[in-house]
């Protein structure tokens, strides 16, 4: 489930560039000269999140975001952004501007975007700035009428008074005015929906966004074929296992699920169910 918060938030960067780029920047003159390429930013196994070339105040930049919807566990934020930003330095040779966003009302507390340290003439310095989104004023950013940011609202802090449903439904609403066109509207509604879901009862969302007002978002689209491919695989297992050997069926798991036709799933899910011997269900995955 957080790779889903992940890749959505990612889908976001790349399609509201600009706004994003503002919104951490706190600047308005901010073009998006570059999406670069994380793939070529490996570092010890790891790729940032977000790096655009950008130009703000007349100035050639790299804007480098890291996504966080929890505290990191497996190495400290400023260590991971020390890497990042000594990478991102050596390699482009341009003022670096490193972000940390904070997902979850609970991360990113203890994080102060600083490291440093002095001695004998040698210095080092690291500052980045840490967005933790509960501490934002939510109904401000509504007011930016910003489209790229209008998901992550639900994860900010509410007016004073107002509740939690009045709260998302103003988020939703907010969402629904956004003056974009009906499929970027489906995916604005969907990435809402998913991150709500962080603080929030998901429940409340699907009542408060009808299915069909999302049906149009590619990233709903992948999300439901991928449910569903996932649960007829479950369901191909589990109808040869009440026929067949458990580890033979296992042995042929990986095979069914490198399939990424759904109709090809449903196929094997019917002939599954029809197959007399585990010799004739395999031949056809062959074929």
């Amino acid at each position: 489930m957080p790779q889903d918060y992940d890749n959505m938030a990612k889908i976001l960067l790349t399609d509201y560039a600009t706004d994003i780029s503002q919104f951490v920047l706190g600047a308005k003159d901010v073009e998006v000269l570059e999406n670069i390429d994380t793939e070529q930013q490996t570092i010890i196994g790891q790729r940032t999140d977000s790096t655009k070339r950008i130009r703000v105040d007349n100035s050639e930049a790299i804007l480098h975001i890291e996504l966080q919807l929890r505290d990191s566990t497996h190495k400290p934020m400023w260590a991971r952004n020390a890497a990042y930003h000594g990478y991102l330095v050596g390699a482009h040779e341009l003022p670096v501007y490193s972000n940390v966003i904070y997902f979850h009302p609970n991360a990113g507390t203890n994080d102060t975007g600083r490291y440093e340290y002095s001695w004998r003439g040698y210095k080092y310095t690291l500052h980045y700035k840490v967005i933790r989104l509960i501490q934002m004023d939510g109904q401000a950013v509504l007011e930016m009428q910003t489209p790229g940011i209008l998901p992550f609202t639900p994860l900010m802090k509410p007016p004073t008074g107002m509740d939690i449903e009045q709260w998302a439904q103003e988020c939703v609403n907010a969402t629904r005015a956004a003056p974009v066109d009906q499929r970027a509207q489906s995916d604005l509604l969907y990435a809402l929906h998913l991150f709500g879901g962080i603080v929030y009862d998901s429940e409340l969302f699907e009542r408060l966004i009808p299915e069909e007002l999302m049906q149009e978002s590619k990233t709903y689209q992948r999300q439901r074929e991928k449910i569903l491919r996932e649960n007829t695989i479950k369901h191909i297992s589990t109808v040869l296992k009440a026929k067949f050997s458990a580890d033979i069926v296992n042995a042929l798991t990986p095979i069914i699920q490198n399939i990424t036709d759904l109709q090809r799933l449903e196929e094997l899910h019917t002939a599954a169910a029809k197959v007399q011997d585990i010799e004739t269900f395999t031949q056809m995955l062959s074929e």
